[in-house]
């Protein structure tokens, strides 16, 4: 099906949106994990906090920004998506700052919160303005692309934050994520106009923003790819919340290399990506998704058998090389489960867009947020806490995906 510009859809201009700000609106939650990444334990030695305090810095950007997506989405349908493409990145660089200048722990826990707050309004509306216009196989493909181009973020941001860790501390990154949030700004404002019409929008009130919540919420189409899109992300956040300490703790490598691993299985997950974006057309997206998930699925769990009989076989963990191809897998499995899930939540939920993408995201971004202290908790000395919470969350979601149709 074709494309659907703003002008068929009635709004007040006849630009397009900006791909690229789009891009850098929806990955800057990438970017504001990421970049800070190689820093967890730096930040826990500085501030005096161990490592769960310092993975909870990460999980409250987490829940901030599924909070914020959850209450945001909803808030698009009604005053339109260009009032929070603007007021959400200027909240985010002043929060980084914020988080820059965080005297201890627990400031820049809440500084941190207000962060993924800030962070939510751009990267659900924008997912919401490729929604409002493109539908079908080019919707699907559209988010391909948004996926993979956005996953360039991710590739390059640990390596630039281990970077900035050469010639700073910490807190230096938070200051380059300000100048993001500066960059978002002017993209926004020259680069996305309105693309819901008033016609289109729902009531402001209160009761009406519920009632689209709720309506979304009794529709089992829509809930199934939802329930899909919370397991994944739970297999996908312990190994983003579990690598770097069991990458640097277990292995002993450094904030460059660790960097470097993570950057290379991002642009195995952005390789995908693309690939979904062209195979989308010929492939239901319901099949894509259920191939990345076995692909990732598989992965963790042969990293969850190598991790449990390597002491037995060598006395040890597992060769770094083996769980770095497979954590590649995990994540090339992912590039093609994030587009489709985002694409098929999206169409079932076409009658309230915003409220789709905060339910979708911020849902999904919730169980994320919950398993990352996980992972610190149950024990950082082994590949096993991980490889079994991937496994789990991967595996599930596999099966919930035979029930989630189109």
């Amino acid at each position: 099906m074709p494309a659907r510009g703003p002008v068929a859809r009635g709004t007040t201009s006849t630009r397009a949106p900006a791909f690229w700000v789009l891009v850098l609106l929806s990955g800057v939650s990438a970017l504001a994990t990421d970049m800070y990444l190689p820093a967890l334990p730096a930040v826990g030695r500085d501030l005096g906090a161990g490592d769960v305090a310092a993975q909870l810095t990460l999980t409250a950007f987490l829940v901030g920004f599924a909070a914020g997506s959850l209450v945001l989405g909803p808030v698009s349908d009604a005053v339109g998506r260009r009032p929070l493409l603007l007021l959400g990145p200027a909240a985010f660089a002043v929060a980084s700052v914020l988080c820059a200048l965080a005297p201890g722990a627990g400031v820049l826990v809440v500084a941190r919160l207000v962060q993924g707050v800030a962070a939510s309004a751009g990267a659900v509306c924008a997912r919401a303005v490729v929604s409002d216009t493109h539908r079908g196989a080019d919707a699907a493909a559209r988010f391909g692309l948004l996926t993979a181009v956005g996953l360039l973020g991710p590739v390059v941001a640990p390596t630039v934050g281990a970077g900035v860790l050469q010639v700073g501390d910490w807190r230096l990154v938070f200051g380059v994520l300000a100048g993001i949030g500066l960059l978002q700004v002017l993209g926004a404002w020259r680069g996305v106009p309105e693309s819901l019409p008033v016609h289109e929008r729902g009531g402001a009130t209160a009761a009406a923003t519920a009632a689209r919540v709720v309506d979304l919420l009794r529709d089992r189409r829509f809930t199934r790819h939802v329930v899909v899109a919370c397991l994944a992300t739970v297999g996908f956040f312990s190994y983003i919340g579990g690598s770097s300490l069991v990458l640097q703790g277990v292995y002993g490598v450094g904030a460059a290399t660790y960097g470097l691993v993570f950057a290379a299985n991002g642009a195995a997950m952005a390789a995908t990506s693309f690939a979904f974006a062209r195979l989308v057309h010929r492939w239901p997206a319901t099949a894509l998704r259920r191939t990345g998930l076995a692909v990732a699925a598989g992965s963790s769990a042969l990293l969850l058998v190598a991790a449990l009989l390597a002491p037995a076989v060598g006395g040890g963990p597992p060769p770094f090389p083996l769980v770095w191809v497979l954590l590649s897998g995990l994540t090339a499995g992912m590039g093609l489960v994030l587009p489709a899930g985002f694409a098929l939540a999206q169409a079932a939920g076409d009658r309230a867009r915003g409220t789709a993408s905060a339910l979708c995201g911020g849902l999904a971004f919730t169980c994320g947020a919950l398993v990352i202290p996980l992972t610190g908790a149950v024990g950082t000395g082994s590949v096993v806490p991980m490889a079994a919470l991937m496994t789990l969350g991967l595996s599930l979601a596999l099966l919930a995906s035979r029930r989630a149709t189109a």
